[in-house]
């Protein structure tokens, strides 16, 4: 196994491990953590910002969250853990803070905002980059994934599209700039 696979199977890892341990202590508190969720525009609970993703309300919730999670993210590993630290960091932020901004007055909780921001990576970062591997990979995602588009709309009031929406954002900004700067890193070397 290649140490980039390793590298990204660590940090899956322990995304996989914190999800479950804290979805355990948030069901033996009977729900009390899930008030640590992100609630658009209330200071009071700005620690929503951080912990929103890791918080779920169900263990189908945690589960479908961290199956997609697990092969979107080791897909985006694949360019090393570096570039999926980033994906992730950057998904986590702006979907946090359009939720924040723009959201519906609920408790948003769960890791489909990163979810979709790996997604939206894999798919801008193949539409621009046009590699051969980025190109397959792409159709993957788009076979596999494809119906995650209709995430984005707001059809159950338990869903959080916004988390979505601005999860997708944020990954496929980086997926323009990573791969434009891919782009230019190449046609550097020459």
């Amino acid at each position: 196994m290649k140490h980039k696979d390793k590298d990204a199977i660590k940090l899956i890892g322990f995304v996989f491990v914190l999800c479950i341990l804290v979805h355990i202590v948030n069901i033996l508190l009977g729900g009390a953590l899930n008030d640590y969720g992100l609630l658009p525009r209330h200071i009071t609970h700005i620690t929503g910002l951080v912990a929103y993703p890791f918080l779920h309300g169900s263990w189908s919730h945690l589960i479908s969250n961290l199956l997609s999670f697990a092969v979107l993210a080791y897909l985006v590993g694949r360019s090393g853990s570096a570039r999926l630290i980033a994906v992730f960091v950057i998904s986590w932020a702006i979907s946090s803070i359009g939720v924040w901004l723009f959201g519906r007055i609920s408790y948003h909780i769960g890791l489909s905002g990163i979810v979709y921001g790996l997604w939206a990576y894999l798919l801008m970062y193949a539409l621009m980059y046009r590699s051969i591997k980025s190109i397959v990979i792409g159709v993957i995602v788009m076979f596999f994934y494809g119906s995650m588009v209709w995430g984005f709309l707001p059809v159950h009031q338990w869903i959080s599209f916004e988390s979505h929406l601005f999860g997708a954002l944020a990954g496929a900004l980086a997926g323009y700039s990573f791969a434009k700067r891919d782009k230019a890193k190449e046609l550097e070397m020459g």
